[in-house]
């Protein structure tokens, strides 16, 4: 072990840190729905849902750690530099700033504040919010001893105490499902989607590597190392979370068959706990919605900051993330979650490339073949995109019909793999004609 190696106590630290900043609002209302639509299969669509965001999400960490630099920088290897820093901002705005800043805001004030002081203005829970959010990002060195060691720890004991409760005391059994066995896992797997745990990975990765530098921890074998054991307490924790409150919705479908995707942990807490759970699940919803954001707040200022090779510094991103979340966050929440879907199905399946593409292979000697697989996963990406947006295309849907696996939710796997092919075959050739022309 190096010296630079973390202890367990900076281990476990910067891990929950890293849980709380992932743990926000998506990961309390989506998991829950999920149970609660798929019912008796809930297992089924939450190992889907648990595939994405905890699977892919560590394979994310694994790739970060093996390339150390950032998103923009993998996918700049197999796309170009100039198209990876494109990719990489799309990314980190979609995560960041644009929606999901706005949206853990929105969410505080609809569900945390207005239950307990309903004539609140939104303008002024989003001002609290967000000068908050600035004080505690503005410090870089300390956001994530500021996370892990006062905010996370009382996240993580709301969510404990839920948990458990539900699962040594089910409201009820799940009902049949609506969902059929072959398409659960599929459902799960799209659902998983909206919680953008893999996108924030190989995102927080960024930040995190920052930190260790930041800490004097610059072997690059020891920040691998770190990163991956981070990583691991990370996805643990939202693996564990994720099924537990799969499981909840499940159980609540007997009880709660209607309820909304926003009302159903209200009233799966509030069973559970009776009139003191109103008041749990307030501050369960705060909390997870501030360290979300004060997570991707950090994350945001480190990645536009290495990007432009510090032309836009730390602070100033900071300053205007905070000044974005609050003027979008008026906007409203289910206005919000509705924008975001479009843009997940566009990127998801490219993401899942450039991580594996990244952790697996020499990227350099294999740049063609994924280079065919982005390129695919793209396009079919932006079909789905076009369709969840509500555009009528009709050419476009019918593509994605005729796909293999379209009817599990996997209508981009075929063609990716087929772009995947083509590109290893146009790489073996241009191969064959080097070789030809030394010869």
């Amino acid at each position: 072990m190096s010296e630079q190696d973390l202890k367990l106590t900076g281990i476990l630290t910067i891990g929950l840190a890293l849980f709380s900043a992932h743990f926000g609002v998506g990961d309390i209302i989506f998991p829950g729905k999920l149970g609660l639509d798929t019912g008796s299969l809930w297992l089924i669509a939450g190992l889907g849902y648990f595939f994405v965001n905890t699977v892919i999400a560590y394979l994310g960490y694994l790739a970060m750690a093996k390339d150390r630099v950032g998103i923009a920088h993998m996918a700049g290897e197999i796309i170009t530099p100039f198209w990876g820093k494109v990719f990489g901002a799309i990314l980190m705005l979609v995560v960041g700033p644009v929606f999901i800043l706005p949206r853990v805001a929105s969410a505080t004030h609809e569900m945390s504040i207005l239950p307990f002081f309903p004539g609140t203005a939104i303008a002024l829970t989003l001002g609290v919010f967000f000068a908050l959010n600035a004080y505690v990002c503005l410090n870089r060195t300390a956001v994530v001893d500021r996370l892990g060691n006062i905010l996370s720890p009382a996240l993580v004991l709301f969510i404990t105490a839920i948990a458990f409760k539900g699962v040594i005391s089910p409201i009820a059994m799940p009902v049949a499902s609506t969902v059929t066995s072959k398409a659960a896992f599929g459902v799960g797997f799209n659902f998983g989607f909206n919680t953008m745990n893999a996108i924030a990975a190989v995102l927080m990765g960024g930040w995190i590597l920052n930190v260790f530098s930041l800490k004097g921890i610059t072997d690059e074998g020891a920040q691998q190392r770190n990163l991956v054991r981070v990583g691991l307490v990370t996805v643990v924790l939202l693996g564990v979370t994720q099924m537990s409150l799969t499981w909840l919705g499940a159980s609540a479908g007997a009880v709660y068959p209607g309820a909304s995707l926003g009302e159903l942990p209200l009233k799966v807490t509030t069973h559970l706990f009776g009139a003191p759970g109103m008041m749990i699940f307030a501050l369960l919803m705060a909390l997870a919605c501030f360290t979300t954001s004060a997570g991707l707040t950090a994350t945001a200022g480190t990645f536009f900051e290495q990007i432009t090779d510090g032309k836009l510094s730390y602070k100033a991103v900071v300053v205007a993330s905070s000044a974005c979340g609050f003027a979008l966050g008026l906007v409203g929440l289910s206005r919000i979650v509705g924008y975001t879907v479009p843009f997940l199905m566009l990127l998801y399946p490219a993401l899942i490339v450039i991580i594996l593409g990244t952790y697996f292979l020499n990227v350099p000697k294999f740049r063609p073949m994924l280079l065919g697989g982005v390129c695919m996963a793209l396009l079919f990406g932006f079909f789905d995109a076009v369709k969840v947006a509500g555009f009528e295309v009709s050419w476009m849907q019918q593509a994605v019909a005729a796909m293999p696996l379209s009817q599990q939710g996997f209508p981009w796997v075929v063609p990716t793999i087929a772009g995947l092919v083509l590109g290893s075959l146009f790489m073996a050739r241009a191969a064959k004609v080097k070789t030809s022309g030394e010869a």
